[in-house]
């Protein structure tokens, strides 16, 4: 068990992979009596402040990770929010699923750009993908409600009761992961529309993206 999941702990190699670091707090499991497992409060779980950390530990941090990049906003360290988030209360989050106002213009690292007129786009870098971009999200990704949605897998992973959380194995078979998993062609993410690269980029064998393709957009 890591017991300090943390987006400081979690590094991103040349390839795009990521390792997770910081060892400090791991313990092996079943975890031994009186286990210190009282990690970063903003990833904290309910159950470390009664002293009972576990493996569901690690899952609630890696939820509240998510939150944290689906909502683009800083999780609270204390006070009645940080109270409501570890008693199953989320009428305060935020929606995580796509919506219109996030569909931003962005430059060839994914930035977002005020006038895409004004600069070198995604496509201006990568001529052979103009139009490209998949026209449609799946509906995991627009509907909050739908099992998938990164809304109820968030809400899933930081059950207040450690009991009801999935698995690592359960969140990685989840409708949305396994989408991922069968449409990526790189551990490195290029920007590729708001919804991914259309079927026609994705499986063009002409087209493989390559190392230096995404190195060099001269």
């Amino acid at each position: 068990m890591h017991l300090d999941l943390k987006p400081a702990n979690i590094l991103i190699e040349f390839g795009g992979a990521l390792k997770i670091g910081d060892f400090g707090l791991a313990s092996t499991w079943p975890a031994p009596p009186h286990l210190d497992g009282e990690g970063d409060r903003h990833y904290l779980a309910p159950e470390c402040l009664n002293g009972g950390p576990d493996k569901p530990t690690d899952i609630y941090a890696l939820g509240a990770i998510m939150l944290e990049i689906g909502s683009n906003s800083e999780l609270p360290e204390y006070g009645l929010s940080w109270q409501q988030l570890r008693s199953g209360d989320f009428s305060g989050v935020p929606s995580l699923t796509w919506s219109s106002e996030s569909a931003l213009d962005r430059d060839p690292e994914g930035h977002p750009i005020a006038d895409a007129q004004d600069e070198v786009g995604y496509n201006d870098a990568f001529p052979h993908r103009q139009q490209a971009q998949l026209a449609k999200a799946p509906r995991f990704m627009m509907d909050p409600t739908d099992p998938d949605s990164l809304n109820r897998m968030v809400e899933w992973m930081m059950a207040a009761d450690p009991a009801q959380r999935p698995t690592i194995d359960q969140v990685l078979g989840c409708g949305g992961c396994r989408w991922v998993e069968s449409r990526s062609r790189a551990a490195a993410t290029i920007y590729e529309g708001n919804f991914g690269p259309d079927d026609d980029v994705l499986f063009d064998d002409h087209h493989d993206v390559e190392m230096a393709d995404m190195m060099d957009t001269s």
